[in-house]
């Protein structure tokens, strides 16, 4: 499913369409239909311009960012927790350090489990990792993900076969026996997995890590860079266009 996800998002983004506009058009040039041709490949290069600015999905995905606060750990019950590290992929290449074999947003969410858990040892942790690879393999890379940021691997469970976050909040269930669940992922991901988790009936703290995003009214916070067309303008909106097909999947799904 997370596949076909992807799938819907790529086929209706701006660079897609442009693309099929473009082609449309130089075969109806070839044709010649002139006149209808170039004004097709004008709307796939327009399509593609507007696609490639920022402005247009940029305040909605900040906002999602921005929807949960970081986790305070003051503010954290004091009772044992579950620490939910939500995966991102996993290339088990053996040449590469194991830092290199995951996503930066994956290590940003390891990081942020960590911390929590660090400063709530009695708590526990259950780490995804996503991807093909065998059960071994990720165990092995885990191992050699925690030896490096120096956590001891008892308090820390491996999942292995979750496929979507939906198959990663079932997991919890099952492991957070009426404790709560602190959530570890990408803020832009956040409010889509807090709904997730809820809805499953778990008491969910949000631990949003890996933003995208500078916070309205901080120092680095600029308008202008949004309204100049970049790869970093699509990328933006492919990813806003995700979400949104990812959270229609979440709202019509057979339950």
């Amino acid at each position: 499913m997370e596949e076909l996800k992807a799938l819907v998002a790529t086929a209706i983004s701006p660079l897609i369409i442009a693309i099929v506009c473009q082609c449309v058009g130089w075969v109806l040039w070839y044709r010649r239909r002139r006149q209808i041709g170039i004004l097709t490949v004008a709307a796939g290069t327009l399509l593609l311009i507007l696609g490639s600015l920022s402005g247009f999905s940029y305040e909605s995905r900040r906002t999602q960012e921005f929807l949960y606060s970081p986790a305070d750990i003051e503010q954290l019950p004091t009772s044992p927790l579950l620490i939910v590290v939500l995966g991102t992929g996993f290339n088990p290449d053996p040449h590469l350090p194991p830092n290199s074999q995951v996503s930066p947003a994956f290590t940003a969410r390891l990081l942020e489990g960590v911390r929590i858990l660090k400063a709530r040892p009695e708590s526990r942790m259950l780490v995804s990792v996503a991807g093909k690879a065998d059960p071994a393999s990720k165990q092995v890379f885990l191992n050699a993900m925690l030896d490096l940021i120096g956590v001891d691997n008892s308090s820390v469970t491996l999942v292995t076969a979750a496929e979507s976050t939906l198959d990663e909040a079932e997991a919890a269930k099952k492991l957070c026996n009426t404790n709560p669940v602190v959530l570890a992922t990408s803020a832009g991901h956040m409010p889509r997995a807090m709904k997730i988790f809820t809805d499953a009936g778990m008491k969910t703290i949000a631990g949003p890590t890996d933003y995208g995003f500078v916070r309205a009214g901080s120092p680095r916070d600029r308008v202008w860079p949004r309204w100049i067309p970049s790869i970093d303008g699509l990328a933006s909106n492919h990813a806003w266009l995700y979400e949104q097909v990812a959270t229609l999947w979440q709202h019509i799904r057979p339950k």
